[in-house]
């Protein structure tokens, strides 16, 4: 009986050493900072892991924190937040743990819903709930899309994390109720009647690269679809022009979606691509699609011998609602090293034109192709359905294909 009674001792341990201890500390009559006032110390609500403390103020302006007792940690942010009482009042404070930041408000408070929901993430945008009882809420016509609930902090700046870190989510358009529920920080989003789908998510992100459209391989973006990723892959010594595609799913089906990528070498210029609709899973989801191959060098300037990183990530777009995969917003990033030397590339409407080592035309269909120099004298004449390819002298020629003449540096 005394290894039990000993084992039981050992096992009642944990809860006590391990109890939450929070503080209200402020700007109070009664407290002016004191972060160990045992009159503001907080009490769980029936083991719901939120903290509550209760008390009756005089009319005035006051700024406060919750801290951890006998200590000034916990808020995400070091400035302070703000009540404004026009008469005495009994407000309510609540708090929980999230990891080692405390979360926290007062009923008093003005408390805000932010967000694509209700027009963008920018201050402006930013509408006030109504403070009740139990719960904040507000009421209008909103888009699906994310959302956060924020208050301001003594500087009228956005505190973004005090009451949900992450972000909510819409996930129709039309009049919902969005609404904080003290006790249980839930924040929610009811739909007040029937509702009209939209974009919720973008996802399967492939990424088709390679140094022509027709040797070009499919990674995926950084998960393991395909046997290797973009994200993090070294594509090597690049010795012709990269071309880049890509696919990407987003669900549901709806009309009006407008999905593109993005790319950009090291911190040059961001280029766009639209991807073109490809495909539907029946109302579940649509698959958008490029394998044309976007010539990655155009108009970049690049010097040789040097290594790159090239980065991908796309969005998605209907209405009012923008989803990126962005590879949690570090973008999709793989590296070469760019070794095309002096040669040069050109593409017109009908054939593709590499001097990189000696002349390649890379044709679209049967054609005659003549080369002569730039003094008139023939070099070469013949019928080619795919590639033509020769390695004249160093010099300036005019190549002629299908009666297209173009002129050519070759060295």
């Amino acid at each position: 009986m005394r290894k039990i009674f000993t084992l039981l001792f050992v096992l009642c341990i944990p809860s006590f050493m391990f109890a939450v201890n929070l503080t209200v500390t402020g700007s109070f009559p009664d407290n002016s900072w004191n972060n160990s006032n045992p009159d503001y110390q907080m009490t769980e609500i029936e083991s719901s892991g939120v903290y509550m403390l209760e008390k009756t103020l005089p009319a005035g302006t006051y700024e406060f924190k919750v801290l951890n007792t006998g200590t000034w940690d916990g808020p995400g942010t070091a400035i302070n937040r703000q009540i404004v009482l026009a008469d005495e009042k009994t407000v309510k404070f609540y708090a929980k743990l999230n990891g080692s930041q405390i979360l926290f408000f007062s009923d008093a408070q003005e408390i805000y819903v932010i967000g694509a929901a209700v027009g963008g993430w920018g201050l402006a945008n930013a509408k006030l709930m109504t403070n009740n009882a139990a719960d904040a809420t507000y009421t209008a016509d909103v888009v699906g899309g994310n959302y956060k609930l924020i208050v301001k902090d003594i500087n009228g700046e956005i505190v973004w994390n005090d009451i949900t870190p992450s972000d909510m989510t819409v996930t129709a358009n039309g009049n919902h109720t969005i609404k904080l529920d003290y006790a249980s920080f839930a924040a929610t989003a009811t739909a007040n009647g029937s509702t009209t789908p939209t974009l919720s998510a973008v996802s399967n992100s492939y990424i088709f690269v390679g140094q022509s459209p027709e040797s070009a391989v499919w990674y995926n973006g950084s998960a393991t679809y395909q046997t290797e990723n973009f994200n993090g892959k070294n594509l090597g010594s690049v010795t012709t022009p990269v071309y880049l595609g890509a696919e990407i799913t987003t669900a549901p089906v709806l009309e009006g979606v407008v999905v593109k990528m993005f790319y950009q070498v090291n911190v040059l210029a961001v280029k766009e691509v639209l991807l073109p609709h490809d495909s539907d899973n029946g109302a579940t989801s649509s698959k958008w699609k490029s394998t044309s191959g976007t010539n990655v060098f155009a108009d970049y300037s690049l010097a040789k011998g040097e290594t790159y990183q090239l980065k991908v990530w796309f969005n998605a777009t209907q209405g009012a609602t923008t989803l990126w995969d962005s590879n949690n917003s570090a973008n999709y990033i793989a590296t070469f090293t760019y070794d095309l030397g002096t040669g040069t590339e050109k593409l017109t409407e009908n054939f593709r034109i590499v001097t990189n080592d000696g002349l390649k035309v890379v044709l679209n269909s049967k054609s005659q192709v003549e080369l002569y120099t730039i003094n008139g004298q023939k070099v070469h004449s013949g019928v080619y359905e795919n590639e033509f390819s020769i390695r004249p002298e160093s010099g300036i020629y005019m190549l002629k294909v299908n009666g297209e003449t173009v002129k050519v540096a070759i060295r």
